[in-house]
This record gives structure tokens, C-alpha cells and sequence, in this order.
């Protein structure tokens, strides 16, 4: 049986899951023995057991000065997938009942052509030191790679706006997720399989929701708090299920 595919199922990573599995068979062990058992490079195999740590699923102790791990039951984290469900359900709820209050006339502008475009996302960029959410589009924004790599990425590092992203794992977007940590960004992967964005989405503001496709050169900004709100917590929920792809 192969369990690593098991445990990915679960919500962890490939490294996670390789790592856990590793140290629930040595039992309580090193870093260094954990990383020679699961193949995985021993500076990588401490950031999974932090990693690991953190979800409540490997425990750790100090004995002469080494640092001993060692995995909980994987009754743990049926215990854990069945909380968040119930909070997926909770959340879901929610959402349903905030479908019911929307703004009775939201403020919706559009743009066109890539000057039009252009000007929808540096609005994005109007508030620094502040976090914008984004579904990334890889088909949307291949034709925008000089704009992005020349203006909107270093304005965006200038104004110290993060940005988390909902990406496409594919190669047309493999560079700028190596660079994370360098242009501010945090990822989660979806599968482009399944998940295949024509658009992408930004939240921003306490009220703003950009829906932009530079590839068609048509995008619209819609100001309404609520619905900023509704499609916010869409994000979180998808955020918080997915792996987390963090430390690329």
C-alpha cells in the first residue's frame, strides 16, 4: 500500500507526508536518521518537522542537547480532518447566509485594452503595507510578464504589499513561485488539471474584487464590501485546505 499517497490525500505535502511517515516507522528519532529514511535533504526535513509540528502531528524533546521527534498516531489526523470539516461546514453556512445581504448596488468600473488593464492593476497597488489575495491565472498573465517583472512586482515590493496566491502548479508559473519569498509572495498549488483559471482575481482594500484577463484585455474592479467579504472567505476556506507550498 502506498501510505505517502495516503497521507497527501489527507492535506499533506509530498515532503510532509514522506517526512511523518519516516518518523512514525523509526519512532522517536533524529533529524538526521528521519532525513536519510525519507530521502529528503536533512535542511528540508527540519522545516517539514516544524511543519509537522505546528498541524500537531510530530512532538518533540531535548536530550543532550539533540533534538528527538517523534509522530503521533494517525488517528490524529483523522481527528483533525474530521474538526475541519466541521468548520468547512460551519464556514460554508456562513457564506451561503452572507449570499443573502449583498450591496444593493455595488460600484462596478471596467476596464479595456492592455492601457486599461494596465491601470486595474496598479489601482491594486493604491494601499501599501497591506496583503492582496489572488487566484493566479497562468493564461491570463503570460502576455503581462514584462509589465509584471518590470512594474508591478518591484512597485509592489517597494510599497511592501504581500500577496497570498492560488496558483496553477504548471512551468509557465514555476518562476515566479521559486521567487516567493523574494517578491513577497505565498503560494498554495492547485492541480491545472482540474483547476484551469481563465481569469485572475484580486481582493484588496477592504472592499475591492478585480477580476482581470490581460490575454483578452477586459477586467472590471467591483467596490462592495460585502461582496469583497463572501468571495474572501471563499479564498480563505480554499486556503486553508489546500497543501501548503510555502517554503518554494
Amino acid at each position: 500500500m502506498n501510505y505517502i499517497d495516503t497521507l497527501i490525500k489527507t492535506g499533506l505535502s509530498p515532503k510532509e507526508a514522506a517526512v511523518y511517515l519516516a518518523n512514525y516507522e523509526l519512532g522517536e528519532s533524529t533529524a538526521s536518521r528521519i532525513s536519510q529514511k525519507s530521502g529528503i535533504k536533512r535542511p528540508t526535513t527540519y522545516i517539514e518537522l516544524e511543519n509537522l509540528i505546528r498541524r500537531g502531528l510530530v512532538s518533540q524533546s531535548k536530550r543532550k542537547n539533540l533534538k528527538y521527534y517523534t509522530a503521533e498516531s494517525p488517528k490524529i489526523i483523522l481527528e483533525i480532518l474530521d474538526d475541519n470539516k466541521k468548520e468547512l461546514e460551519q464556514n460554508m453556512s456562513n457564506l451561503v447566509a452572507l449570499g443573502s445581504a449583498l450591496d444593493r448596488k455595488p460600484s462596478v468600473r471596467y476596464f479595456e485594452g492592455e492601457a486599461g488593464i494596465k491601470e486595474a492593476y496598479r489601482e491594486t497597488l493604491a494601499i501599501p503595507n497591506h496583503e492582496i489575495q489572488s487566484w493566479f491565472s497562468a493564461s491570463s498573465s503570460l502576455g503581462s510578464e514584462s509589465f509584471q517583472e518590470k512594474y508591478y512586482i518591484p512597485e509592489r515590493q517597494r510599497k511592501n504589499i504581500w500577496i497570498r496566491a492560488i496558483l496553477p502548479d504548471s512551468p509557465e508559473l514555476r518562476p515566479y513561485i521559486n521567487k516567493n519569498n523574494e517578491q513577497l509572495r505565498k503560494s498554495r498549488l492547485v492541480d491545472p488539471a482540474k483547476y484551469n483559471l481563465e481569469n485572475e482575481i484580486l481582493l484588496y482594500g477592504k472592499d475591492k474584487t478585480a477580476i482581470l484577463n490581460y490575454g483578452d484585455r477586459l477586467g472590471i474592479i467591483i467596490e462592495s464590501t460585502k461582496i469583497h467579504d463572501a468571495v474572501k472567505q471563499i479564498f480563505e476556506i480554499m486556503w486553508e485546505t489546500l497543501p501548503g507550498k510555502d517554503d518554494k
